[in-house]
């Protein structure tokens, strides 16, 4: 039984952590909560611009995933699992927002160079872009994925998260210029 089977070291992946806390091994659990609490923390702040309901949707995302661990298919990374869930639960919070009040308009002056205190404007720029964009961004750029494993996660064509990369990019350089 993987309850009794892993036992726990920073090597341990997390797909055997999972499926030993699918058989009852709550300190497995507890390990996975440790070392995705703090990424997944900052993807849905990136997401939804607000910390209180980052830390919500953490803690929702979590949750769902102990309650679903039966399901879980170890054939898949159960770092990416998390993350649909997470992306999923922001996504479903952006649509809720929108349908509450227009997301505002913000200007952004013509920025030079991007040096160390441009980031606010980059944060900024960045902010504007739709929730796939952002979400495909990343994805690239903070977890270092491929457009292979952000296609999976986001349910897009390779080629398809390529064109919203760059116009991601594109969008970026346009509003920073």
């Amino acid at each position: 039984m993987w309850g009794d089977m892993v036992m726990m070291t920073a090597q341990t992946s997390d797909n055997d952590l999972a499926l030993s806390a699918a058989a009852g091994n709550r300190d497995a659990f507890t390990e996975l909560v440790r070392r995705y609490s703090a990424p997944l923390l900052a993807f849905c702040q990136q997401l939804l611009r607000d910390r209180n309901g980052a830390e919500d949707v953490v803690q929702e995302s979590l949750l769902k995933a102990y309650r679903s661990l039966e399901r879980f298919d170890p054939q898949r990374r159960f770092g990416a699992w998390l993350y649909k869930i997470a992306q999923n639960l922001c996504f479903d919070q952006l649509r809720a927002r929108r349908r509450l009040q227009p997301l505002p308009e913000i200007e952004l002056a013509a920025a030079p160079p991007l040096t160390e205190a441009h980031f606010g404007e980059l944060d900024a720029a960045v902010a504007r872009l739709g929730a796939k964009h952002q979400a495909v961004l990343h994805y690239k750029y903070a977890l270092g994925w491929n457009a292979r494993e952000i296609a999976e996660q986001l349910e897009l064509s390779p080629s398809d998260v390529r064109v919203c990369l760059h116009r991601a990019i594109k969008t970026l350089r346009e509003r920073l210029a």
